[in-house]
């Protein structure tokens, strides 16, 4: 079935947008000003579970910091995939006056017209556009801009990823003889992609039994990095690859070294059975229940939230793992591209909609995005919301959290990380045909680089097809 064009794809989106926006607009309330008393500021938020009472209280904090506001705030999901509520309220006229946006979609609803350029709101409140951006974190700020303006601040940095290995396990290994005495030094992490293969090699068990061989304990799995994209991203910049160049709008999922990345996950697939390894991973399906806090999966890479889960997880009993003596956690290995080269910086950023046209509202939603991203009470609390850091350099919160030598290592990445997922109005697209790139080059379905050659034409296409509603430029 042939793709649809641009056009029709916005007039479908429109004329879904006007049926589902008139019955928003039939239940909206007809009064949000609090009886005149208080201006009402608006959020859509992604944050549920138990994180929404930590976002609440936050949101308790700001009203009675500034008493001239309140806050109305809703539980709105949204990912890369499924938007479609905040597209209709935009067309609908019935949009919030703050949205979080994840970072990989700012580029994207910039380019729909979703969001409202900052810049010179930012200036009426006598706001240095220019210094601000010295503020952050360079790929937090740059995820934020789209065609030279900044059209979201970046609320919560999220440093990807730290190398993590469990020594009490592999010391359990070593003593029953598993792993040959003096093989390697669990105090000593791989410091090199070259090592990380040997420790691969000596830390895997396979099991003899009477179907055959069985895959008791692996090491590190390539492919496991919070998902098949973010896997690429890691290790395709590892070995110094680049896949986007935002001066010419080239899709480069093709850059030989990325190829050459994958191809190293394809070996390792290979080397250690993907099936038994999907088989086994599939046996663990809680965040109690990691692979790494039980002994199955050695080395691993970790998010900020997995160090938090070993500290909820995985510190009573014999199953406990003191940072140090049992389990630590270092930089990942370093690649052909140099040191910290696979480091990145994701995070959810907070933008306006464009058609918030009150200049009132317009001014209250900016004083509460930069309370909370540029602010020390709002980084603060922001930070304890979703266990991520603050993208502002001087929020409070890094001297309290660098005493944590784990949360130090998380910081490093901050500090020195010069990559963002690809800042390009066709992010979505671009991560599902990479994340379907790896899948049929580790399933041996295609390789690498012809999986990876699909992903970068199929991008480009949709990429060319996107930009040419307005000029072609990138």
């Amino acid at each position: 079935m042939p793709r649809q064009s641009a056009t029709a794809r916005i007039i479908s989106l429109s004329l879904v947008g006007v049926a589902v926006a008139t019955v928003l607009l039939l239940v909206r309330p007809p009064d949000l000003s609090l009886q005149g008393r208080r201006l009402v500021v608006t959020i859509w938020h992604p944050w549920g579970g138990a994180t929404l009472e930590t976002f609440q209280n936050s949101v308790n904090v700001f009203e009675k910091s500034h008493p001239d506001l309140a806050c109305k705030t809703l539980y709105v999901p949204n990912d890369l995939s499924a938007s479609q509520k905040f597209f209709t309220s935009v067309i609908g006229d019935c949009a919030p006056d703050v949205i979080f946006v994840d970072g990989p979609q700012v580029a994207e609803w910039a380019h729909r017209g979703l969001l409202l350029p900052l810049d010179d709101l930012l200036a009426a409140e006598g706001v240095d556009v220019a210094g601000l951006k010295n503020d952050f974190f360079a790929p937090c700020w740059e995820q934020g801009l789209y065609r030279g303006k900044v059209y979201a601040i970046t609320y919560s940095a999220d440093p990807n990823f730290c190398f993590v290995w469990n020594k009490k396990m592999i010391r359990q290994a070593i003593e029953r003889g598993e792993i040959p005495a003096g093989a390697l030094d669990v105090d000593k992490p791989p410091a090199t992609l070259a090592q990380l293969d040997r420790w691969n090699a000596l830390v895997t068990r396979r099991v003899k039994t009477a179907t055959g061989d069985r895959l008791e304990r692996i090491g590190l799995v390539p492919w496991g990095v919070y998902g098949n994209a973010n896997s690429i991203f890691t290790w395709g910049w590892a070995f110094g690859g680049q896949f986007y160049d935002p001066a010419t709008g080239k899709v480069t999922a093709d850059d030989p070294r990325i190829v050459e990345a994958l191809e190293w996950m394809v070996r390792h697939a290979r080397e250690y059975d993907y099936e038994r390894i999907s088989n086994l991973a599939s046996t663990f399906q809680s965040e109690a229940r990691n692979p790494f806090f039980l002994g199955q999966q050695m080395l691993n890479l970790a998010h900020m939230s997995m160090i938090a889960d070993i500290d909820r997880f995985a510190s009573e009993g014999e199953g406990k793992l003191e940072y140090g003596r049992d389990y630590g956690v270092c930089p990942i290995p370093q690649g052909p591209g140099g040191l910290n080269a696979a480091a990145w910086v994701g995070g959810w950023t907070m933008a306006i909609p464009a058609t918030i046209t009150d200049p009132a509202r317009r001014r209250a939603a900016l004083r509460y995005i930069l309370w909370n991203c540029r602010q020390p009470e709002g980084t603060t609390l922001a930070a304890r919301t979703n266990r991520c850091f603050p993208a502002w350099k001087d929020a409070p919160f890094f001297p309290e959290a660098a005493k944590d030598p784990r949360l130090a290592q998380f910081i490093d990445i901050l500090r020195s990380s010069r990559h963002q997922r690809p800042v390009m109005p066709a992010q979505a697209f671009y991560m599902d045909q990479l994340g379907r790139a790896v899948d049929k080059a580790i399933r041996g379905e295609l390789t690498p680089a012809q999986a990876l050659g699909r992903a970068s034409r199929a991008t480009q296409e949709r990429l060319d097809e996107v930009l040419a509603e307005q000029g072609g430029q990138p």
